[in-house]
């Protein structure tokens, strides 16, 4: 399992697999559906879209000790809406849960932007990852305020990569 260090680079993103698991490091903004509205309803991007995955996750309350709490992925297909917009502003990589349209899919390989998928219902283990979270938008919003995350060895699976292949369609004995 390799390593990818955040943001990526077109190569990075060349040659990511569908299906391949990789940790990430570096940092990601967290939006979710009142964030991606006021978003596109202001025009007001508060993280460079082009360089910043977006990770579809609202935290739970962090305990006393921790910088976060449960950190679980949001399902993909609530953000669907707004998703074209996104790709059209830039947004390249993306992380949350579930499949999505094969319309969204398509959207993705036109825009040359890449699906990552975090685990569901591993959203305390998915905390232990995260170093540092610093709120940059709507803090009226609470989990769905927008945040800048500091990942450290997040573990992911590529949905789907640059080649329009998907993790969701792939046969069992696929390697």
């Amino acid at each position: 399992m390799r390593i990818v260090t955040l943001p990526v680079s077109t190569e990075v993103l060349k040659s990511l697999k569908a299906g391949e698991q990789i940790l990430l490091s570096g940092l990601v903004a967290t939006a979710r559906d009142a964030a991606h509205q006021l978003m596109l309803n202001t025009g007001q991007i508060p993280f460079d879209i082009e360089s910043t995955p977006v990770f579809y996750m609202g935290p739970s309350p962090a305990p006393p000790d921790r910088i976060i709490g449960s950190s679980g992925p949001t399902t993909s297909a609530r953000m669907e809406p707004f998703i074209p917009e996104m790709l059209l502003m830039g947004m390249k990589v993306v992380i949350g849960k579930g499949e999505m349209s094969q319309e969204t899919r398509e959207l993705f390989h036109k825009h040359g932007a890449v699906y990552l998928a975090a685990t569901g219902g591993a959203g305390a283990l998915a905390a232990t990852k995260i170093k540092s979270r610093r709120i940059v938008a709507w803090e009226h919003l609470g989990p769905e305020a927008v945040s800048i995350l500091e990942l450290e060895q997040f573990p992911v699976f590529v949905a789907w990569d640059l080649y329009n292949e998907s993790i969701y369609t792939r046969r069992c004995n696929d390697t």
